[in-house]
């Protein structure tokens, strides 16, 4: 279906892509992999025509058609509302249902017309096959699917957020169906119940999938073959993205010994070499070894992979039993009730994952256990010696300063950090001279990994996060991950990053219809639960649990 050959980029003389070749056929499912800054977007791009490669031949099977969704979506223009913008994603099928109106009519005055009557096949036949019937309905599923509710998708989509802007754009592509489809980190701002529904989805889809994501989960469910990008060559592996993580490793312990086994061939023959050189008797023999290590392809090894580094959390001091005691608490924003009758009791040491669908409430509790906003009923007391740090994706605390991100992480740091500051800072993607930057210049996605990394230096024993994984890469979702768990506090947290979240929790906190539900157990149970609950309501048992 695509075939890519010797696909060669620079930028400023640095080459970013360096004779990358691949080829995707029909069905396949397959993921960009490597670190940020090698290149995935580049290759996305290129296919697309969106820039120029300095060599390379990019070709699509003809007849076939691809559908890409960048990492940053432009607003759209206008007063649409979201069902009308998704629908634009096949602007044909309007033309040919207002073409297919005009032929009617016209038949009607001259119904023995060969001419209308082969025009009118023509057009009903393709009116057909892109669904003309029930676009709409399939364009609403898909962003139910997506998580829209039918008030929303008949919304104007101007006053979307950026994430919602996303799904719209997300949803147009779905529609559209081409064979091809091209997804830059489409699991970005979608909750853990959308993401589900999209893997579902990207399963059931006929045509082929390239995509990048930072969910090791939905990779591991979708693709069957990895291409890695790493310093501007491509490396083919074959399986989920857990068999390519391992399989690079074996790769790498085989090339190593390779590599030593030339080292050791090519030293034997230079000892060879300078022994006999000088020694008119030999020195044809000499001559001969030299012209065959020339011949010698030499075995090229990469620079050895960033050290797992595993970082801890200081200490915390010890807080009371119960961290978190909430009894009535209500929310309510004018005439809507976010969530109302939440009792609760958390323990200390409990690793609390918040959980439901977009607009349940997820973030409007944690700013409440934060105390960034009051309940509008009930009480929610504290804990003795609580000491709570709160990360939030909406909320900066970072202020705009000329300061370096090492400065700011070592303002936070205990006096003998346990790991090097800059250390730190590069499990988050801060290498190099990226530490010297003034925070002011940051990005959004920046300066959330800095509220991390500085997170990470200070003192607390609750530690309450919204997504703390959005913005990082898998090796920085494992550092974290593994803090998190060696943390000898309480964590309350929201992710829609399903393994972090099965990893992380051992016990859930589920809302849905203004209700919270406690299960005490992990996630992997508390999934199997609610299908079982799922269940004695579908055969009319009613969904108490035991």
């Amino acid at each position: 279906m695509l075939s890519v050959e010797d696909l060669t980029v620079r930028f400023a003389e640095r080459p970013v892509l360096d004779g990358v070749t691949f080829r995707i056929v029909e069905g396949q499912r397959v993921a960009l992999a490597g670190r940020n800054g090698q290149g995935k977007s580049t290759v996305f791009r290129a296919i697309m025509g969106e820039l120029a490669p300095e060599r390379g031949k990019i070709e699509l099977v003809k007849g076939r058609t691809a559908g890409y969704l960048p990492q940053d979506v432009v607003p759209p223009e206008g007063d649409r509302t979201v069902i009308e913008e998704v629908l634009l994603a096949l602007p044909e099928v309007p033309a040919l249902e207002a073409e297919i109106q005009e032929l009617t009519e016209a038949l009607a005055e001259r119904p023995e017309d060969e001419e209308l009557l082969s025009d009118y096949g023509q057009a009903q036949a393709r009116f057909e096959s892109l669904g003309g019937y029930d676009i709409e309905a399939r364009a609403r599923t898909i962003l139910d699917g997506l998580g829209f509710s039918q008030e929303r998708m008949n919304g104007p989509v101007r006053q979307l957020s950026g994430g919602w802007l996303m799904r719209v754009q997300l949803a147009r592509l779905l529609l559209q169906g081409p064979d091809l489809l091209i997804l830059d980190e489409p699991t970005n701002h979608l909750d853990i119940e959308t993401r589900e529904w999209l893997l579902d989805f990207l399963k059931a889809f006929p045509g082929a999938v390239l995509l990048t994501s930072h969910d090791r989960y939905f990779l591991d469910a979708l693709v069957d073959r990895v291409l890695e990008l790493e310093l501007g060559k491509l490396d083919v592996y074959y399986g989920n993205h857990t068999h390519y993580e391992t399989e690079k490793v074996e790769r790498r312990v085989r090339l190593k010994s390779s590599y030593e086994r030339q080292q050791k061939e090519i030293a034997a023959h230079q000892e060879f070499i300078d022994k006999n050189r000088v020694n008119a008797a030999t020195a044809r023999m000499a001559q001969s070894r030299i012209k065959l290590v020339e011949k010698i392809e030499r075995i090229e090894l990469p620079p050895e992979p960033p050290a797992g580094v595993r970082l801890r959390f200081p200490e915390p001091q010890k807080s009371g039993h119960a961290v978190f005691r909430l009894s009535g608490v209500a929310k309510r924003y004018g005439d809507l009730t976010v969530f109302s009758g939440i009792d609760l009791e958390l323990v200390a040491g409990t690793r609390l994952a918040v959980t439901g669908v977009n607009g349940a409430g997820k973030t409007t509790l944690l700013k409440l256990l934060a105390g960034r906003e009051p309940p509008t009923e009930g009480t929610l007391a504290l804990g003795h010696n609580v000491k709570l740090q709160y990360f939030s994706q909406y909320t900066d605390d970072v202020a705009c300063t000329s300061q370096t991100l090492l400065e700011i992480v070592q303002a936070a740091a205990p006096s003998r950090p346990p790991v090097p500051l800059r250390t730190v800072l590069g499990c988050f993607l801060f290498s190099g001279n990226d530490v010297f930057k003034p925070v002011k210049v940051l990005s959004g996605g920046e300066r959330a990994r800095l509220k991390i990394a500085r997170m990470l230096m200070q003192p607390g024993n609750v530690l309450v996060l919204d997504e703390p994984t959005n913005h990082l890469d898998l090796n920085s979702q494992d550092v974290l991950l593994h803090a998190l768990q060696d943390f000898g506090g309480t964590v309350i947290f929201v992710s829609h990053d399903r393994q972090f979240v099965r990893e992380l929790a051992t016990a859930v906190l589920h809302l849905e219809g203004g209700r919270a539900t406690l299960f005490p157990c992990d996630y992997e149970q508390f999934r199997w639960r609610r299908a079982q609950d799922a269940k004695l309501k579908a055969s009319g048992n009613g969904g108490g649990r035991s």
